[in-house]
This record gives structure tokens, C-alpha cells and sequence, in this order.
């Protein structure tokens, strides 16, 4: 029985990625995959049970780094307006990053077709985002700072405050970059539309 190793599983990752990114996640098969990665099926089914759950572990790989970086956000014993400043600006800078737009942008056309697209994207990237803020969120209002009673859906509130304009942008390809004053023009206004909304 073939060993299975991190490096192999990674290495398997890496190509299906690149796979459904160029073709697409409908056209791109396990035996397709196989045949990249230089193996055969059966070694690609011990590592991956399906092509969802290979899925599911691109979409996890793809944003991992960025994903650190977006939660690293600093001064978190600071003002809430210091904090809601931060984390709007590394959510943009998360969210707009090529490996992160780039599965948006699959996601979106494939998700029709295979509905367990959108659920394993949600799964694994907008719910984990949402907690982030939402956890932010609930400890400046024990705090005193915020009057919310449902820090989750001020968190969806909070998020689609900072996309407005910028994300719509990227996913359509009008532009392709963006700078941190940039970021910031979207970020200072979000944040104070939404204090005056929840502020204590």
C-alpha cells in the first residue's frame, strides 16, 4: 500500500487547482486530474474521496496565507474605531488578493451548475470572514462600545460596507489593483456609516 504524504497531497492540490481555474470545475475529472498529477486514479481517490472534497481543499490552500493575513490585524485592545479601520483593511486586501478572486470568480460560474460549489466556498471562506468580524464585533459590545444585539448580522452589514464599489471592480475585471490609500477611501467611510448605525 502506497504511503501518503503531505507533499504528494499538496502537490495534487496545487494542479487541480491551476485545472479549475483554467477549464473550470465541470469540465475538469478526477481522471483528468489524475493524469496531470502523473498518477492514477486510485492514488488520487486515496487522497481525495471526491473531486468536492479536493475542492474544498483548493479553496482552503488557496487562501491560506492570505487568510493569516487578514486575521493578524493589530491594536485589537484599541478603540473600536481603530479596530473596525484595521480589520475593513485587511478584510480588502483578503478579499481582493488574485488567489481570492480568483475562486470568487470560479465559484460564481460555476455554482449554478454544481449548487455544492457555492456551499463549500461558503463553508470554508465568507462564514469563517463573518465569524471573524462578528467576534470583533460582540467583544466591543460587552465592551460598551457598540449597541448590537446580533453581532453576526451586523458583521454582514459591516463587510458589505467595505466591498461597496471595490469589489464589484475586481470581479468584473475593471481593474486589477488597487492601493492601500485606495482601500482605505472605502474603509473610513464604511466604518463611520456604520458607527452611527450601532455606536453605544
Amino acid at each position: 500500500m502506497r504511503v501518503k504524504t503531505e507533499k504528494k497531497r499538496n502537490e495534487i492540490i496545487g494542479i487541480a487547482g491551476e485545472l479549475f481555474r483554467s477549464q473550470g470545475y465541470g469540465a475538469v475529472s478526477m481522471a483528468t486530474i489524475a493524469s496531470a498529477v502523473g498518477g492514477s486514479k486510485g492514488t488520487l481517490y486515496g487522497y481525495f474521496p471526491s473531486k468536492e472534497e479536493l475542492f474544498a481543499a483548493f479553496v482552503v490552500t488557496a487562501g491560506h496565507q492570505r487568510w493569516q493575513e487578514f486575521i493578524a490585524f493589530p491594536d485589537k485592545a484599541g478603540s473600536i474605531d481603530a479596530k473596525l479601520k484595521a480589520l475593513g483593511r485587511n478584510y480588502l486586501r483578503f478579499l481582493l488578493s488574485d488567489e481570492i478572486m480568483s475562486v470568487n470568480r470560479l465559484v460564481i460560474a460555476e455554482a449554478v451548475r454544481f449548487p455544492e460549489l457555492g456551499r463549500i466556498f461558503y463553508e470554508n471562506g465568507p462564514r469563517s470572514v463573518i465569524g471573524v468580524i462578528a467576534a470583533t464585533l460582540e467583544q466591543a459590545a460587552q465592551a460598551g462600545e457598540l449597541n448590537i444585539a446580533d453581532p453576526t448580522a451586523a458583521a454582514w452589514r459591516f463587510k458589505a460596507l467595505c466591498e461597496a464599489r471595490l469589489f464589484e471592480q475586481y470581479l468584473w475585471a475593471i481593474r486589477s489593483s488597487v492601493t492601500d490609500a485606495e482601500i482605505m477611501e472605502n474603509v473610513e467611510p464604511a466604518c463611520m456609516i456604520f458607527l452611527e448605525s450601532f455606536r453605544a
